[in-house]
């Protein structure tokens, strides 16, 4: 089911002209909402499907959150709502889930709204799943509605671009904007301002980054200056944190490498930081390329990281 993400404040005139176009049964079979990455193309696609399926929803307004429509959507039990998305574990929509997809949209719908089928991440259509949606497109159900959203829809054939209605959820309204940084990220400076202008939702996304970093970078180092035990550490951490863990210490472990440079260390030392970073580089390779077991390269790590830090404060 769909994440519930606030609308950003500058697709707020897009949702509403979009919003009173399908209450007016004027939406189109088939749209296409482009943009980079940080625009909030999804959060203003989620909003489009969330409106169809409000049973009181007026003209303009995003729904209610409390209807029956609105409680079967977001209880994932709609039944005319349907997703295309990469089968668990591949990286690509395949042609096996596009014809799934396909075939649920020609089903009866069981509400007024009609059956709208959701493709967020297009660009992840393989060449013969893009073939397979074009005849929907090219047939598409009357009772149905396709909305699709690309950060790069130059990678779609031209002939799904050209079935579809594309609207551009572009940042355009720099003055809202710079009053949504003012309100949720007033630490930016004037550099950054500038730098996520055009992709406002990255700015949160690296603001959440160099938090994660700081609060990992604050336990490696209670771990080298042996107040926090490294295998209680590895276990205290978030799954999701744990791929984080190797490309700071990664950071760390140069720091620590340029201290030996600068300031001659026993050689017990210089051999533990390298042999550290030999493991640390292995550990990196796993995580991208293998099912490695993410918690226990972390631990085996920050045990070395331990062990280099007793070393390294005792000289």
């Amino acid at each position: 089911m769909l994440a519930k993400e606030s609308l950003p404040p500058w697709q707020t005139s897009r949702f509403a002209h979009l919003a009173e176009r399908l209450g007016q049964g004027r939406f189109p079979t088939g749209l296409l909402l482009t943009g980079p990455a940080g625009v909030g193309k999804q959060a203003l696609a989620a909003a489009l499907v969330r409106a169809a399926y409000c049973v009181q929803r007026e003209a303009q307004a995003q729904a209610c959150g409390t209807c029956t429509g609105c409680q079967q959507f977001e209880a994932g039990s709609h039944p005319d709502f349907v997703l295309c998305v990469p089968e668990e574990g591949k990286q690509s929509i395949t042609v096996d889930v596009v014809r799934e997809f396909a075939r649920k949209l020609y089903l009866t719908p069981q509400t007024p709204a009609g059956r709208m089928g959701y493709i967020p991440r297009a660009d992840l259509l393989n060449v013969n799943a893009a073939n397979a949606l074009l005849k929907t497109l090219e047939e598409p159900p009357a009772t149905a509605h396709l909305l699709l959203v690309s950060d790069r829809p130059a990678t779609l054939p031209a002939t799904i671009r050209s079935r579809c209605e594309q609207v551009r959820a572009v940042v355009d309204q720099p003055e809202v904007v710079n009053a949504w940084f003012d309100s949720q990220l007033p630490s930016l400076t004037a550099g950054q301002r500038q730098r996520y202008r055009h992709a406002p939702l990255q700015a949160v996304e690296a603001d959440a980054r160099g938090r994660q970093e700081t609060a990992i970078r604050q336990q490696l180092e209670a771990i080298w200056l042996q107040q926090r035990d490294p295998i209680l550490a590895a276990g205290d951490l978030d799954d999701e944190l744990l791929p984080s863990v190797g490309t700071s210490l990664f950071r760390l472990i140069g720091e620590r490498l340029g201290e030996v440079i600068s300031r001659p260390q026993p050689i017990a030392v210089r051999l533990g930081l390298q042999r550290l970073a030999d493991a640390n580089a292995s550990a990196l390779h796993l995580a991208q390329h293998s099912q490695a077991n993410m918690r226990l390269l972390v631990e085996t790590q920050l045990i070395e990281w331990a062990r280099v830090g007793r070393l390294m404060n005792r000289s």
